[in-house]
């Protein structure tokens, strides 16, 4: 084994050397025993990993002439302890989080700019014929193989999402792309890992917003909207994945910026009527505090209209006039509901606050005028004009 990047699950299970110990060790790490993960070195890595009796024991791996290596302060001296174990399963599995912020050679560097240029047909081509001959090209395929396998790509994804927490724009850019490229191939996918990568996508960059706010997931959401639309019928017909993704991208809409939103609320409109859960959109925006979010408070009248809850409609409406058409929409619906006054107050109240931007209103008003016998009154607002 040259180095830790290339560690796999077949490294581990070697050096282990016992079934029994390498279970043990598994079974630490997904009980999240290990603490303090470091890269010291290329070739070395530092860990504490909590014990049975909550004592925090001290690991430390190393490599020497292509060899595995490690100590533990744990008084087991019949080979390599499961706290070895765990911590190289945590590393495994954090790898690509630590490796955000190594930083990359020039050699590496020269091949990444390289591999962009290469057509993929050609790529796989190479790999393929290289394969037959190349042992560890083979072993490469094999273990990327099973890192790719759909069942292990939402924990992939997480990763990549942790990886932004901290990282430049140049970072956050390239890890959105390759997470619109997993997002790209899900479509391809059985509905059940394609609900889970589609599930986990969506807590992720939930998570990164609430915690960098700057970053911009406009990409990533686009296509993890296109994924969910691709597979809505069947995510459809169980209630609780249908529940989970209106409330998820209710959300996250809360959180978005106006480009995402824009992407958002249409596809969440649609959504909420295919699978019939407006109320838990309705649900979600009622239990937060909007503030002055006129955009939320507007998607909120939408959906509260759409399920004829009338009462809330009106009072989510009132609260995100912000345009014509908004003003418009709402005198119309005082009009056809038969409330002329409500409707004069909100055109009365869109021509103060717009003026002149506001055409088709003015006409509006100056016939509800008129139709009241109120000649002088609309002929001084067609005036203004």
């Amino acid at each position: 084994m040259p180095d830790f990047w290339t560690l796999s699950h077949r490294d581990i299970e070697w050096y282990a050397g016992s079934e029994i110990i390498l279970e043990r060790g598994r079974s630490y790490y997904r009980s999240g025993r290990v603490r303090e993960l470091q890269l010291v070195a290329e070739d070395r890595l530092q860990a504490r990993v909590r014990g049975q009796q909550e004592r925090a024991y001290r690991v430390e791996i190393w490599i020497e002439d292509q060899e595995l290596y490690s100590h533990c302060s744990c008084p087991y001296s019949w080979g390599v302890c499961k706290h070895v174990v765990a911590t190289l399963f945590a590393w495994l599995d954090r790898r690509e989080e630590i490796g955000q912020g190594r930083p990359m050679s020039d050699r590496a560097a020269s091949l990444a700019m390289w591999l962009e240029t290469i057509p993929p047909d050609i790529l796989r081509d190479v790999l393929s014929d290289e394969s037959r001959t190349n042992s560890a090209v083979e072993e490469a395929l094999h273990r990327w193989r099973e890192a790719l396998r759909p069942e292990h790509l939402p924990t992939r994804i997480a990763h990549l999402f942790r990886g932004m927490w901290r990282a430049s724009q140049e970072g956050l850019r390239r890890n959105q792309e390759r997470i619109a490229h997993l997002l790209v191939w899900a479509k391809t996918f059985e509905p059940t890992a394609a609900a889970a990568i589609a599930r986990e996508t969506l807590q992720r960059a939930l998570e990164l917003r609430r915690h960098r706010p700057d970053a911009e997931l406009t990409p990533i959401i686009a296509h993890a909207l296109e994924l969910i639309e691709h597979q809505a019928e069947a995510f459809g017909r169980d209630p609780k994945l249908a529940t989970s993704f209106v409330r998820a991208l209710t959300e996250l809409f809360l959180l978005a910026r106006a480009p995402a939103r824009a992407l958002i609320e249409p596809a969440l409109l649609k959504l909420t009527e295919r699978w019939n859960r407006r109320a838990e959109a309705i649900a979600v925006l009622q239990e937060q505090w909007l503030g002055s979010d006129t955009g939320a408070y507007a998607l909120l009248a939408r959906l509260c209209r759409l399920e004829g809850r009338i009462e809330e409609y009106e009072a989510a409406r009132h609260k995100s006039l912000v345009a014509e058409e908004d003003y418009v929409e709402l005198f119309d619906h005082y009009l056809a509901t038969n409330y002329p006054d409500r409707a004069m107050r909100v055109g009365e109240q869109g021509i103060k606050a717009l003026g002149a931007k506001a055409p088709r209103l003015r006409e509006r008003l100056a016939a509800l005028y008129q139709e009241w016998g109120e000649t002088a009154r609309a002929k001084r607002l067609l005036k203004r004009t």
